[in-house]
């Protein structure tokens, strides 16, 4: 049996409402669904948005209504029988920054797992590491026999995260984003560095560790790049055009071979780095 996926990545325009973010979700899934997805991957933080940027305190955030609005996400997977990797906070009682999590959500409309942001921008009390606390662990699930990993935006600037997966056995990560990181209003034109440089450092960490790329980020005005796929050889797969909300159908087949100038040696390297 050939050994592929089809999945869809997102775009869309992300704000601190979570009902707006959410009706957004939902209808994206079943476009997801009706072009045959086997996962639909959204934004970070594309459900409730982005702290520093869309919101400066918790004070007026609702836990409940994001807690309705993840259960509403998880009967539409059970109900369309599709996975869905979706951004959004994770409170733990009695810490008192959330994490910046994406949710991995199963056809069955079950969380199998969550991944929270380990590598947050800023130092102490400024930018992410104002809003957020830091994750500890990478993740991994299986779909369709396939090994997939996650990351979420900044974690880009680490080329470890990718060696680790590598290591790990993945075949493809998932990279959710909330790029532009600008007050809004603010707007950086294409073609500027920011717009060139993650995708450009995204193509290397693929080819490096031969690794499929799922990048999905938001289509807010402020926004550097497009949601886009990248193959194993570092070159780009697939890509939507930016600022405007859609979704990117990839059908991935994992059987075929692309350029790989490390193949011969880099299992028996990670094997001796990474069991040491």
């Amino acid at each position: 049996m050939a050994r592929k996926l089809t999945i869809a990545t997102s775009q869309f325009n992300v704000s601190s409402n979570i009902n707006i973010n959410l009706k957004n979700i939902l209808k994206q899934m079943k476009v997801a669904k009706s072009k045959k997805a086997d996962i639909v991957q959204f934004p970070e933080c594309c459900l409730v948005g982005y702290g520093g940027i869309d919101f400066l305190d918790y004070k007026s955030y609702d836990e409940k209504i994001l807690k309705r609005a993840l259960k509403q996400i998880t009967d539409s997977a059970r109900e369309l029988n599709i996975w869905v990797i979706v951004g959004s906070h994770h409170f733990i009682k009695n810490q008192e920054k959330p994490f910046n999590s994406l949710y991995i959500i199963n056809n069955k409309g079950l969380i199998v797992d969550r991944y929270d942001k380990r590598y947050l921008t800023g130092l102490e009390g400024e930018m992410d590491q104002k809003y957020y606390s830091s994750g500890i662990k990478p993740v991994l699930f299986n779909l369709k026999d396939i090994t997939c990993g996650v990351l979420i935006c900044h974690e880009w600037r680490y080329i470890e995260l990718y060696r680790e997966y590598c290591a790990l056995g993945a075949q493809i990560v998932f990279q959710s984003f909330y790029d532009g990181n600008l007050s809004p209003g603010e707007y950086i034109e294409e073609g500027m560095e920011q717009g060139q440089v993650i995708p450009g450092t995204m193509r290397g960490n693929a080819a490096n560790n031969y690794l499929w790329i799922s990048s999905s980020n938001i289509s807010n005005r402020e926004s550097t790049f497009p949601s886009f796929v990248l193959r194993p050889d570092g070159g780009m797969y697939n890509k939507l055009k930016r600022n405007i909300p859609g979704l990117l159908i990839s059908v991935i087949d994992f059987e075929k071979e692309f350029a790989d100038l490390s193949r011969h040696w880099r299992g028996k390297i990670l094997k001796e780095r990474y069991s040491a």
